[in-house]
């Protein structure tokens, strides 16, 4: 039977490639690892967010616990609940309604020899609760009302640790008690793990007996509603008949769009941090690929000789690229699953109970394709080099490439791996404009970096002529033939910039939470004193801890129009910032300003008001910017019903990381005076635990409505969060850094012919091979700390900008932390560098010599 041409060209381009492979595999092992570990990361990082996304937004009716709410901080007056009553009954597609009542506050065991004290959020229900969703027992049974029935209580698990309770003990809440029937596993309405607060369900008019749904504005209450066919109209025609409210409506089609959106971009945003690992990946597997085609050149001229085009050649090597391209990101989908699996073992407290852990196969898909695609256009360009290789390399060694010289093949090649990595960005951010714009960024990073690694080398380079020999030695060894000194401190100082950055950043932000050096901050608030309390509540702490507590007076408000207008919850960016304009603040009435606080546009409170029948107003700053809020403008509060215009007098900055308290708004005296308030008590003595817990107590044992926030323990929790989004971001930083390691060894693999070659002069000449250790550690040695002192300095700025400018925090420099990194960098790239060049020392020099 006679072969085709075709099919016998396709055979002996099979058969070579997995004759090269099998030959080859030790030089392209770093291509592989390159690909798996660029593809592990973009994998790891969509499969988690993705995974995320589905557990805490997967089904919004569930999130809700109801297809819309109605919801507010004070009760529902009459003329509510009768909008809200017509526009329901008028729709007819109503079909379940319930109502619930939230509140944070502090729990304890009934019994007395436990001084325990837990922040809990408290959720009152009725009997229709939940209208959707699961509500799952921990021993695997259906929820039932009847557990909250007649005082009882319904608790997470942590709870029980918190308080060191058991099933069937009384805890305290408020002025009632209330015993623990059993705990939950699945609750409806709450699908994050991470929570100040542990939850608490007991009957609605539970709050009732318990006093505390009155005289505090933390309280949330909710009308929820379930229908029978869709209720976009429904919810549109509710907003227009509560237009001029601050009641909220939500909607979950809404809430699930939202959420989606925002899952959505942080997925994008992540994968285009993966991207840049696969970048760098990319750029080592150029390396490798330029280093193995530079071995294979005299393979490729006996080929030739043979009669093989230079298309049959290419075709050879570039099939070894796709299958090594697609056996690496397999591979690497791989090691995204085990990443996977691993940070949910370290993360499960701080992570949704439902969330999985398992790679989606249309995740681990687009991996692959990425990874393939990544090969090919980081590799076509070494691939032409095959193209210049002739058969008379045989006879006379020279390169078989003319140097300075790019043809249009390689022109078009490279702008169509150009376009392709703009394409390969823009599908990963899911728009064009963001991929460019990474894109772009990234290539001014690269600028900078490169930039500051050739000052530094040029520096080198200046002092090159002093020093022992071997030192000397390792810095012209920098500028080695085909070397690729500045893609290596670009790798490996941008992976030192990302740890470092993030490191630093982290010791100012846990220094904010470190309130034991912080005199001026609390360590415990006090919340919802009455009047009729104040004198005997600030007797009691002073008497408890010595201290002249500070009181001050708060009034319960809610904004309900700026200059006249109400808000209009019908527009979408509107309603996205319901929680900031409908929501009850605490403000206050005084005469100075504090000594954290600054005036950045108008002036205090003068002599006498411009106008005495209108109130005068102070705006915190950051509120101020997000409503467009300035300086002359009218804001309309209502106080228990009563509406108040206050005129914004000026606009007000306040140093959060030194104050007693921070509120948006601050009234003239005079124009508060004589409305319903209670007062906040602020304690700066930092006590131990147990001593906190003890005062806490006696505070509840004589003032049961009285609101308890421990500074202290808040601020733990969120040291704690910030340190899992430190290492977080250090774990993808660690990627890069691998990246950068990987680009390192290609790039010995390249320069190593060279090498082998100048130690064979070296060791002719009388080199001792302990000198030749001492080129090889200096030179190593020489680069890490470069591309170390390069991501340190940009740690630096970094944490800088984010410090000062984002987070608006004192930012501090830390010498022992920079000198860390730069000396771990250091000794990282020694030890690898070292490692993969150091059986070039036991070369014996005549046979090197001979060969050249």
């Amino acid at each position: 039977m006679k072969v085709s041409p075709e099919r016998y060209a396709m055979k002996f381009v099979i058969n070579l490639t997995i004759r090269e492979i099998r030959s080859s595999w030790k030089s392209l092992l770093f291509f592989f690892l390159c690909i798996a570990i660029g593809v592990g990361s973009v994998v790891a990082l969509r499969a988690l967010t993705g995974n995320l996304s589905v557990a805490v937004g997967g089904d919004a009716r569930e999130l809700l616990t109801a297809d819309f709410t109605v919801s507010s901080t004070s009760a529902f007056s009459p003329d509510d609940l009768t909008r809200i009553d017509s526009v329901v009954e008028r729709s007819g597609i109503v079909d379940g309604r319930g109502e619930t009542i939230e509140l944070a506050i502090a729990a304890r065991p009934a019994d007395r020899t436990k001084e325990s004290i837990a922040l809990v959020g408290l959720k009152g229900i009725d009997d229709t609760f939940p209208l959707v969703g699961e509500f799952r027992l921990s021993d695997g049974k259906p929820f039932s009302y009847s557990l909250v029935e007649n005082d009882g209580a319904v608790v997470s698990p942590e709870l029980l640790e918190d308080l060191g309770v058991k099933i069937g003990d009384e805890i305290i809440v408020g002025e009632a008690r209330f015993r623990i029937r059993a705990t939950f596993a699945e609750e409806p309405g709450r699908a994050s793990g991470f929570s100040v607060a542990s939850r608490v369900f007991v009957s609605y008019d539970a709050f009732d007996k318990a006093g505390i749904n009155s005289n505090t504005g933390r309280v949330r209450r909710r009308i929820l509603f379930r229908t029978d066919s869709n209720p976009t109209q429904l919810v549109s025609d509710l907003r227009e008949a509560l237009k001029g409210t601050t009641l909220t409506v939500q909607y979950y089609k809404e809430t699930q769009q939202d959420l989606g959106e925002q899952f959505e971009r942080t997925e994008d945003y992540l994968s285009l941090t993966g991207l840049l690992i696969l970048v760098l990946g990319g750029v080592g597997i150029w390396n490798v690929a330029r280093a193995f085609i530079n071995q294979k050149r005299k393979s490729v001229a006996v080929l030739k000789c043979l009669g093989a085009g230079g298309t049959r050649v290419i075709s050879v090597y570039l099939l070894q690229i796709l299958t090594l391209g697609l056996i690496g990101s397999v591979f690497g989908v791989v090691l995204a699953q085990m990443s996977v699996w691993l940070i949910g073992i370290r993360f499960v407290e701080s992570l949704p109970r439902t969330m999985s852990y398992a790679v989606p196969f249309t995740t681990a898909l687009q991996g692959i394709a990425l990874g393939v695609v990544i090969s090919m256009l980081f590799s076509a360009l070494p691939l032409l080099h095959i193209r210049t290789i002739k058969p008379r390399l045989l006879l006379h060694d020279d390169s078989g490439e003319k140097t300075g010289r790019i043809d249009k093949t390689k022109w078009l090649i490279g702008m169509a791996s150009l376009s392709g990595l703009v394409a390969l960005a823009a599908w990963q951010a899911g728009s064009i404009r963001v991929g460019s714009i990474f894109l772009g960024g990234l290539a001014v990073t690269s600028v900078v970096l490169f930039a500051a690694s050739a000052l530094l080398i040029f520096l080198l380079k200046r002092i090159g002529g002093y020093g022992s020999f071997f030192l000397r030695q390792a810095v012209n060894s920098l500028y080695r033939p085909g070397n690729q000194t500045r893609v290596i401190l670009l790798a490996v100082g941008l992976g030192t910039f990302v740890i470092l950055g993030v490191q630093s950043l982290q010791t100012n932000l846990l220094r904010v939470f470190d309130l034991s050096n912080n005199e001026n901050f609390p360590s415990i608030f006090f919340g919802d004193i009455q009047r009729s309390q104040i004198e005997g509540f600030v007797g009691l702490l002073k008497s408890r801890t010595g201290e002249e507590p500070e009181k001050i007076p708060t009034v319960r408000a809610r904004i309900v129009m700026l200059n006249g207008e109400p808000f209009n919850f019908q527009d979408r960016e509107v309603r996205q910032r319901q929680g900031q304009i409908g929501r009850e603040f605490a403000v206050t009435y005084r005469a100075e300003l504090d000594d954290n606080e600054s005036i950045v546009d108008g002036e205090w409170w003068g002599e006498a008001a411009v106008n005495p029948e209108v109130a005068q107003v102070s705006v915190n700053d950051g509120f101020a910017e997000r409503l467009d809020i300035r300086v002359g403008d009218y804001l309309t509060f209502e106080i228990s019903g009563r509406k108040i215009n206050a005129e914004v007098a000026n606009i007000r900055k306040i140093d959060f990381s030194n104050s007693r308290t921070a509120f948006v708004f601050v009234f003239r005296p005079g124009a508060l005076d004589n409305a319903p308030q209670s007062y906040i008590v602020t304690m700066l003595k930092k006590m131990p635990e147990r001593d906190r817990a003890r005062l806490k107590n006696a505070v509840l044992d004589r003032f049961p409505n009285v609101q308890i926030f421990d500074v202290l323990d808040i601020a733990k929790l969120i040291r704690d969060l910030i340190n899992n989004f430190v290492l977080a971001i250090s774990f993808v930083g660690s990627f890069v850094m691998l990246s950068g390691i990987l680009i390192l060894i290609g790039s010995v693999a390249l320069t190593k012919s060279q090498r082998v070659y100048e130690n064979a002069i070296l060791k002719t000449l009388g080199a001792k091979r302990r000198t030749l250790s001492m080129i090889l550690l200096a030179e190593y040695g020489l680069l890490g700390l470069v591309a170390g002192l390069i991501g340190a300095g940009f740690a630096t700025a970094l944490s800088y900008a984010v410090s000062v400018w984002v987070f608006d925090i004192e930012w501090e420099f830390d010498p022992i932390l920079m000198a860390a990194g730069v000396a771990a960098t250091a000794l990282v790239v020694m030890a690898v560098g070292t490692a993969v060049s150091f059986d070039v020392l036991f070369r014996k020099p005549l046979g090197t010599l001979r060969s050249h």
